[in-house]
């Protein structure tokens, strides 16, 4: 028997232990742990849009004595009335369906014998179940003494009798069921049945599909027109964008769930909850001139302040006002007048002392260390002296306060030693601690990090004693991508989660703000941009907390290698004998691919084919629809698109430059208007895709583009210049499509082509030899394949992957593998290689 046959056989015994232990543990699991959900489309839509997700319709379990159906459930605040759940029997007679609806300021749940009565009715507030964001509901069948209980958001439980007997087999349906079309909108999470002696437990952390599957990944469930809401953890919704001509300031109001945006005038508010826009002119314009709309919220007086520490021009007004939320009205606080220029300081409002706390900043060519406070009480800027640690000069720096110990923490920026602009910049990514009462500065770490320089954006989020969370950017590009980043508060230890956001980061005034709000469990992002310091966008992002990568977004069900992990997890628990027994396998093997799976491993789980530009294998276009439109770009229209596309990491390719590239005999009117038909074409022909644009500035042509496009050459250039695993799931699909610009044998491309296999061949060479002098042969043999993908005829790549195979014993395997091989050899080269498998099989044994 092989390594890996004793290795599977031993894992599907662990798995077993595993599936037994999960089913207890998720019992007592918080509910944040267990899953994201699925969201309920309502009534609000046509028939056959609504939502309906069925469990147990082809794997029905049946209970005695008694059960229980427990899950989360969140209704928005404009919900529709409708039937939340539906529960039958296919021997019973009685159907039992728990329906809701709005009366007043009430929720009104009644728990019907379907057709016959109502048998229990709660009413609930509102407000509390808005407060709660979820709330429980559980409903106990008591099957011996034919009873039934309800209880909502850990109210008094109710109970009800009902023909209902043991045992009993219930087939349980959310949302629209057979003839019961009408549907709240309501979203679902943790949803478990069953008692003491078997519960199933459903997660829903799927991602994708209409496969509902029980914690073991089974599955036991369809949905139809559902959207899992783990998605909202990966994927920044945009809710609204709004726009000032003026120069103004924005925040967000925890308390009433709200984004003000302010300008002298008036005020423009968004509810994240309920979407609701509204706009409120000012009784009286700010008396504050507004420059940088630097504010920050008093929520115990329920009122916004607004402060400037500078102006270019002279000044004498006031330089600090608050404006009263209710009515809208501003009032003078203070006319203390720093006169420094703090472009891009951090900033936190102490409540406790009510005070607001300033570090560094940038301006007249000086960077800033400064500790400044502005005291509510006495309405007067003063500077501190700091003990302990100091923070060199900078600025774009960030600061938060952490709900656990009460310190300011303040991340990174740009600056030097000398503080003087003049000397150049450096980017930081340190990490300090002040405490507000003694203002002591203690270091904490400092990440020594030279690649995808970033600056973080204002405010760090600290929930825990664990991890703080900051928005990042390349604030040196003018069109970029803003990335959610957690930094460990321990060692600097640090990921990056979610998708991004696109930033127009041309300006002084652009910067993003980054907002917790736990009772809504998000992470709330206001982007304001501006082209030229004096109007601005305001662009809200939401996104669900805690966030997620990508491999997290798509890593259930599990698959085999997961629940491997889990099962040695498991065995911790199960006593010494096992727990010496794990170690020994886990420090033993360190792969991190098992070569029986390493194919079907790094497979992508398929994504819905829109909007998606491939430059590997053959020139591949598809719309927004889904169709593919390649044959619309004509070989000149293939070379404009690749060639603005190959300069758009930098400045983009000028004017003159695509001109000589590709009209050099022509003369120069005609050459100009040859260009400007073949744009113009160009345009065309990418409107059918969202997400992508050309644009020209400043004499030169780049591509745009944003998340809902995806170009597998722009994302490989991404992933590489974050220094992600070469052998990572995302990168090698963009690999198996094959040669990059197949067919494309152009002499302009050339270049191109040269650097993008260059450097893929390195680092794919830099992987083999990691990976073999770690002993990883899996990820050798898939590095290999990856190598040969892009060199056919690289014999070390044959060697190396022959050898890996060869270590774990599986000359089929090899066989197949170097068939593959000398195949392209024969066809590329046109002679047969050199050596047989044998020789070569003998070499690696040797």
């Amino acid at each position: 028997m092989t390594t890996i046959s004793r290795d599977m056989q031993t894992d599907r015994t662990l798995y077993s232990i595993f599936c037994l232990f999960i089913l207890v543990t998720l019992q007592v699991l918080p509910g944040n742990v267990l899953g994201q959900g699925i969201r309920f489309t309502g009534s609000s839509q046509p028939i056959e849009k609504r939502t309906s997700a069925t469990f147990f319709s082809d794997a029905a379990f049946t209970f005695h004595d008694r059960f229980a159906i427990d899950f989360d459930l969140q209704l928005p605040i404009n919900s529709t009335m409708g039937y939340i759940i539906r529960i039958k029997e296919k021997d019973q007679g009685s159907i039992l369906n728990l329906h809701y609806e709005k009366e007043g300021e009430h929720a009104i749940f009644r728990l019907n014998e379907e057709g016959k009565a109502n048998l229990i009715t709660l009413q609930i507030p509102i407000k509390h179940l808005v407060e709660q964001h979820w709330f429980p509901v559980r409903i106990v069948y008591e099957l011996r003494e034919g009873k039934i209980e309800l209880q909502v958001a850990r109210k008094t439980p109710q109970f009800a009798k009902v023909p209902i007997e043991s045992p009993y087999t219930p087939n349980i349906t959310f949302g629209r069921s057979d003839y019961m079309i009408d549907v709240p909108s309501f979203s679902l999470r943790n949803l478990r049945i069953g008692n003491k002696q078997r519960e199933i437990v459903f997660p829903l952390r799927e991602s994708k599909g209409d496969k509902l599957h029980s914690a073991s990944g089974e599955v036991m469930g369809k949905v139809t027109n559902g959207t899992w809401l783990l998605n909202d953890a990966y994927h920044w919704h945009k809710h609204t964008t709004m726009r000032s001509s003026t120069p103004s300031g924005a925040t967000y109001d925890f308390k009433t769930k709200t984004i003000y945006y302010f300008n002298q005038d008036s005020l423009a508010t968004y509810e994240i909850q309920t979407g609701q826009e509204r706009s409120v002119r000012f009784p009286a314009s700010c008396p504050v001139e507004i420059k940088l709309g630097t504010n920050f919220l008093v929520p115990s007086e329920n009122r916004l302040y607004l402060y400037e520490t500078h102006y270019t021009t002279s000044y004498s007004g006031p330089t600090v006002a608050s404006l009263d939320l209710d009515s809208f009205s501003w009032r003078i606080e203070s006319n203390d007048y720093l006169q420094r220029e703090l472009n891009h300081h951090a900033s936190s409002y102490l409540a406790d002392s009510r005070q607001l706390m300033l570090f560094g900043g940038y301006g007249a060519m000086v960077y800033s260390n400064d500790l400044l406070f502005y005291n509510l009480k006495d309405k007067k800027w003063s500077k501190a002296r700091m003990q302990g640690d100091s923070i060199l000069p900078r600025y774009f720096t960030s600061s938060g306060r952490s709900a656990v110990d009460q310190k300011i923490y303040i991340f990174g920026g740009m600056g030097n030693e000398s503080g003087q602009h003049v000397v150049g910049r450096k980017y930081f990514y340190d990490l300090y601690s002040l405490d507000p009462t003694s203002r002591k500065i203690s270091k904490l770490w400092n990440v020594d990090r030279k690649d995808s320089p970033f600056v973080p954006a204002r405010g760090l989020i600290i929930p825990d004693s664990n991890w703080i969370y900051m928005l990042g950017y390349p604030e040196h590009l003018t069109h970029s991508f803003i990335k959610l980043r957690r930094f460990a508060i321990q060692d600097g230890r640090y990921e990056e989660l979610g998708d991004s956001i696109p930033i127009y980061s041309d300006r002084i005034s652009t910067h993003a703000n980054l907002y917790f709000d736990p009772n809504l469990n998000k992470l709330i992002a206001l982007v304001q941009e501006s082209d030229d310091d004096v109007r601005s966008s305001l662009t809200v992002y939401s996104l669900d907390f805690p966030a997620i990568n990508a491999a997290q977004l798509h890593a259930f069900p599990p698959s085999s290698t997961q629940k491997n992990i889990g099962l040695y997890l498991l065995l911790l628990g199960l006593g010494i004998a096992f727990l010496g027994i794990l170690l020994y396998r886990w420090f033993r093997r360190p792969k991190q691919y098992h070569l029986d799976t390493v194919i079907s491993d790094h497979q992508i789980p398929e994504q819905q084919p829109r909007n998606r530009i491939y430059l590997f294998g053959d020139y591949t276009v598809l719309d927004n629809r889904g169709m593919d439109i390649s044959h619309l770009f004509s070989t000149r229209l293939q070379q404009v698109f690749c060639l603005v596309l190959f300069h758009s990491y930098n400045n983009g390719i000028s004017s003159n430059l695509l001109t000589h590239l590709l009209w050099p005999d022509k003369p120069k009117d005609k050459a100009k208007t040859s260009r400007g038909v073949a744009i113009n074409n160009l345009r065309k022909v990418l409107s059918g895709l969202d997400g992508v644009e050309i644009v020209y500035e400043d004499g030169h042509y780049r591509v745009v583009f944003e998340p809902t496009c995806y170009c597998d050459y722009w994302s490989l250039q991404e992933f590489l210049s974050q220094n992600a695993d070469i052998l990572s799931p995302e990168i090698i699909k963009i690999l198996e499509r094959g040669e990059f610009l197949l067919g494309m044998d152009d002499p302009i491309f050339d270049k191109s082509k040269h650097d993008i296999e260059s450097m893929l061949i390195e680092r794919l060479e830099k992987r083999i030899t990691k990976s073999r002098a770690d002993k990883d042969w899996a990820a050798l043999l898939l590095a290999s394949e990856a190598l040969i993908m892009m060199d056919a005829t690289n014999e070390q790549a044959l060697e190396h992957g022959l050898y890996a195979l060869q270590k774990e014993k599986l000359e089929t395997r090899a066989r197949t593998f170097y068939k593959r091989f000398a195949e392209n050899y024969r066809r590329l080269m046109g002679e047969d290689y050199a050596y047989s498998f044998e020789d070569v099989w003998l070499r690696t044994t040797q």
